[in-house]
């Protein structure tokens, strides 16, 4: 089995954490780092912050999946508790090896309280960052069910093998609007300025006095003496006069 890994999400994350690193690095909290040289205190933070967060995810995933319904403010609290007893054994064999060698397990649970206090701030930074993406998720999905619910109703006149197609343009000819689709064309009475009125809102742009062309329509595009035209996905063509040329090339589609 295939495992699909989104590449630029986990590059974006690790910049994440190398910055955090960097910063820590150069405050050196705790004056952990501060008698080493800068690159030695960047993988000592950075390779903190990172073993950190794979620990985070794995431990965060865990527990809220088995104290679902319980306050926010608690689980993070047992995450951050969690976490701090799986990074404290090893932030003592890095302090061991830069020369730390006069430890006493007096001073346990004060380097525990104090790894305890980053991860608490780590622990907190991410579920931010989730929640702010949580709520961008639901918004984009709210409006893809608004627009799909458009075309939805739409597509609702034409015949049932129509229905469930994907809908590329609409064309205007006379009385009567052409529907292309993907499962083929049909005509039905209507006028264009009503059929657009009600796509409002949805991944479309009128092209021409007499074409509606739906984003997920569109193959490919063509320039020639200055006149765009748009290929669909069925093969055929659909003209941009010069009124929505803007609009079409803000919309990216050339």
């Amino acid at each position: 089995m295939r495992i699909a890994i989104d590449w630029a999400k986990r590059t974006r994350e690790l910049a994440v954490l190398c910055a955090i690193g960097t910063f820590l690095a150069i405050i050196s909290p705790y004056g952990a780092t501060s008698g080493l040289p800068f690159w030695i205190g960047w993988l000592y933070w950075t390779g903190l912050i990172i073993y950190g967060s794979s620990v985070g995810w794995f431990v965060a995933d865990w527990i809220s999946e088995r104290m679902a319904g319980l306050p926010a403010a608690l689980i993070l609290v047992v995450i951050t508790t969690a976490i701090s007893v799986l990074i404290t054994p090893v932030l003592l064999i890095l302090n061991y090896m830069l020369g730390d060698t006069d430890f006493s397990w007096v001073e346990l649970p004060v380097t525990y309280g104090l790894v305890w206090v980053i991860s608490a701030a780590m622990t907190g930074l991410g579920y931010m960052i989730d929640q702010i993406r949580q709520s961008k998720t639901q918004a984009q999905n709210g409006s893809s069910a608004d627009e799909a619910e458009k075309v939805r109703s739409f597509m609702k006149r034409l015949p049932l093998p129509f229905r469930n197609a994907d809908l590329y343009a609409i064309s205007s000819e006379d009385h009567y609007l052409r529907v292309h689709t993907s499962a083929g064309e049909h005509l039905i009475l209507e006028r264009l300025a009503n059929a657009v009125r009600e796509l409002e809102g949805t991944s479309g742009l009128q092209t021409h006095r007499s074409w509606w062309v739906a984003e997920q329509g569109v193959k490919a595009a063509s320039t020639s003496a200055g006149r765009i035209t748009l290929t669909l996905q069925s093969g055929k063509e659909a003209p941009v006069s010069r009124t929505y040329t803007k609009a079409v090339r803000e919309a990216g589609w050339v």
